[in-house]
């Protein structure tokens, strides 16, 4: 974890110098566009004079140089135009507008010549704004994407990695007593053959392991959802709020091992919310109670029965959690599981067949270390894990005594009545819809229809049939005489 809030710490520093280059090229810019503007009219003027005299001046001096080298190299100067009317004569022998038959007219000495500007060349050169440079100024945008995409990248791989190793170090750990109590531990159900010892990746951050090969229970699904530290943006959100490591363990009990009864263990702070969202929860279990008689402050409980609790929670079992609390997050016992609620709108769009209840374990604990996980901590769930498959058999042995088992029968079947007047409900709003919807394709198809004869025809026969389903029916009796 260390490793990975330097990396990121190394990203940000890299994007802030980026931009702070970017922010000074800008304003140096902006500096020399706007410097034309800023100067006095008057004053460029009087600078222009001061200039010109003293290029006059200079230009004076020049032309005297001038006259006292001519007498020193007129000589010379002779012998140079003499052999220059040699080059031009020579020249004129192929010049090919001297060709009469070709031009007529033509006079090279009234050519005009091109003349030398007096006083030097009049070139002004105009300076280039930084932002029309070729510096690398001006790609400030794609370096910082270049930039984000590295640290992205290398976050991606480095929290790929510290995943593996952690699922991988809690699978080691938890391999000797699971291989103990499962006669197979690990398969990954793709294959005819069952197989062991795979540890299935889900995704980059969630791992499964199934295990099966057992008695009182079907088998036993083990989730580990670690950290998302392959994504930069929940790397970012987990230094705001940090979050620890979940291992989730479901038991499917076998349905002749199990009685009927609904019990929770929660969070205080977070028994309202699964009261309100988990179907079972806030169907069979009243209001919550506080845990403090079983010296366990910090948690709340929601059970159908009072005798559920006396059983589950006994000495042995608060003894482990109180030892264990750091890790120990939430229980959940239940026949009637069927998953999170379901709103309104889901249960008229979704079937009226009863979801069948499934009889499950439900076990959630915690890595300590609130994210910043190391590989040596993944082992400390194996007591929690050896109180899983001790559950196993305390349920089994768990038989609820006459009242209760009343009780819970008969909450039971209210909830088969309520929801079979609930899909009855819905089966003949569905019904209704669909004679709606018949009734008025067929008044379409009565509009559409441009003869008049066949027109008249179809509003007498839905005449006919709309009379006879309004009048009653009458069974008709033959009486032979």
């Amino acid at each position: 974890m260390w490793c990975d809030n330097r990396l990121l710490l190394f990203g940000v520093l890299l994007l802030t110098f980026l931009v702070q280059a970017h922010i000074t090229a800008a304003a140096n810019s902006k500096e020399d566009e706007f410097a034309e503007f800023d100067r006095d009219p008057d004053a460029q003027e009087e600078e222009d004079d001061t200039e010109a005299d003293v290029e006059e001046v200079e230009q004076n001096s020049v032309n005297n140089d001038d006259f006292n080298d001519e007498n020193e190299f007129d000589k010379g100067g002779k012998e140079e135009k003499s052999e220059d009317q040699q080059e031009h004569e020579e020249q004129d022998e192929f010049d090919p507008f001297t060709d009469e038959e070709e031009f007529e007219g033509y006079n090279k000495d009234r050519m005009p010549k091109a003349k030398a500007p007096a006083g030097g060349p009049g070139l002004k050169i105009t300076k280039v704004p930084v932002h029309l440079r070729a510096g690398w100024q001006a790609f400030y945008l794609e370096l910082v994407t270049l930039a984000g995409i590295l640290v992205y990248a290398a976050n991606f791989f480095t929290g790929k990695s510290k995943n593996s190793k952690l699922a991988t170090a809690w699978f080691k750990a938890h391999k000797p007593l699971l291989e103990q109590h499962f006669s197979i531990v690990g398969d990954d159900g793709m294959s005819k053959e069952p197989q062991s010892g795979v540890l299935v990746k889900e995704s980059e951050s969630v791992y499964t392991l199934w295990c099966t090969g057992r008695q009182y229970c079907e088998g036993m699904l083990v989730e580990l959802r670690l950290l998302k530290r392959h994504d930069l943006v929940s790397v970012m959100a987990q230094m705001m709020r940090p979050k620890s490591e979940l291992i989730k363990v479901t038991v499917y009990m076998d349905d002749e091992d199990m009685d009927n009864f609904v019990f929770a263990l929660l969070p205080k702070k977070q028994a309202a919310k699964y009261q309100k969202e988990l179907q079972d929860l806030s169907y069979f279990c009243g209001d919550k109670k506080s845990a403090e008689r079983f010296n366990l402050q910090n948690h709340s409980v929601l059970s159908e029965s009072g005798e559920v609790t006396d059983f589950i929670l006994s000495q042995q079992v608060c003894n482990i959690i109180k030892k264990n609390e750091e890790c120990f997050e939430s229980l959940h016992f239940s026949d009637q599981f069927v998953g999170p609620k379901k709103d309104e709108t889901e249960e008229t769009e979704g079937s009226n067949k009863l979801k069948k209840p499934k009889k499950v374990l439900l076990f959630e604990f915690k890595i300590p270390g609130n994210g910043r996980t190391k590989v040596a901590s993944m082992g400390a769930t194996e007591q929690l894990v050896k109180m899983v498959l001790f559950f196993i058999d305390r349920v089994k042995s768990l038989r609820l005594g006459q009242q209760a088992r009343s009780k819970s029968d008969k909450k039971r079947r209210e909830v088969e009545q309520s929801f079979s007047k609930q899909s009855h409900a819905q089966r003949q709003e569905a019904a209704q819809m669909r004679r709606e919807e018949k009734i008025r394709a067929e008044k379409e198809r009565l509009m559409a229809e441009e003869d008049p004869e066949k027109q008249r025809k179809m509003e007498e026969q839905m005449t006919k049939r709309d009379a006879k389903k309004r009048n009653p029916k009458v069974k008709s009796l033959k009486v032979r005489m």
